[in-house]
């Protein structure tokens, strides 16, 4: 599969699955603009981040987004690397907004049908609003082994505002509606996650807007950043593994960094399996939508 191309299933209402979490796809570091080149490994071969156990349930025509490495670029706007580079302006910040959102209660939900999953391709089968309080409402949570803290969340209508490039422009004309943005840190602060989920008003327009990130480019979601000390404040200027797929009329993403801000290099390959597991926990705020 080429790094910049997602795997598609063909739409079954009645025989599709959520795809089991994608293989990693290795890419050299990106490097920022006026940093001096580091000697790059041999290109590494596609290997598979480590499993989950996170249940398999029914899903109807999904498209499983490779886990990709995504460099600083996706703050900057992408540049390729030259040995002269020119500096980069950074773009006005983005608001953002960190509120209280109380706990869930514990439920047991029922896996979800084929045919059921099928009322999450349209807004007129599935009219209620994605809430923070839905999306996100545990400020810890537990997840690929290990306890995240939220330290930042943020919902905005432009949703074009948080994306880079021709992806961004693509949200805008498929009419995405919003997108909801949460950024944790573990509890030994290496590692800031951003996750989330954008909506659309149909299937086709999820999927049509999707096909237009360019992963290898960098031109996606941004991340979002915490409060200076929160352990996320370079969240959006580090360089990190990226992951995603289309459920229905949403795109559910995740962009694992280290809390440091440092862009992995060749041999760091942890953050693949993170932001993975982060996309498959995000979908799970989908899955409840058919469930209960």
């Amino acid at each position: 599969m080429s790094p910049s191309n997602i795997s598609t299933s063909k739409p079954s209402a009645f025989n599709a699955e959520r795809p089991p979490s994608a293989p990693v796809v290795e890419r050299p570091p990106f490097v920022p603009p006026g940093a001096v080149r580091p000697e790059l490994p041999p290109a590494p071969s596609t290997a598979k981040p480590a499993g989950g156990s996170w249940k398999k349930v029914v899903l109807a025509a999904a498209v499983a987004v490779a886990v990709a490495v995504i460099g600083t670029a996706a703050f900057f706007g992408y540049r390729s690397y030259s040995d002269d580079p020119a500096p980069v302006s950074l773009p006005t910040p983005i608001p953002s907004v960190d509120v209280d959102l109380p706990e869930p209660d514990e439920s047991i939900t029922a896996e979800p049908t084929p045919a059921a999953t099928t009322v999450l391709n349209s807004e007129q089968t599935d009219p209620k609003k994605l809430t923070l309080k839905e999306a996100f409402a545990r400020q810890r949570v537990s997840v690929g082994g290990r306890v995240y803290t939220r330290t930042k969340v943020n919902i905005t209508a432009q949703c074009d505002k948080v994306a880079v490039g021709t992806f961004a422009t693509a949200l805008k004309r498929q009419k995405c509606s919003r997108v909801l943005r949460a950024t944790y840190v573990d509890s030994k602060r290496k590692y800031a996650v951003t996750t989330g989920i954008a909506v659309f008003p149909t299937k086709e327009a999820a999927v049509a807007a999707d096909k237009k990130k360019n992963l290898s480019k960098t031109v996606w979601f941004r991340g979002l950043a915490g409060n200076t000390g929160s352990g996320a404040d370079k969240a959006d200027i580090s360089g990190g593994y990226a992951a995603g797929l289309v459920w229905g009329r949403y795109i559910v993403f995740s962009f694992a960094t280290y809390s440091d801000g440092h862009t992995p290099n060749g041999q760091e390959k942890d953050l693949g399996p993170v932001s993975g597991a982060f996309r498959d926990y995000t979908a799970h705020v989908i899955e409840k939508r058919v469930t209960g």
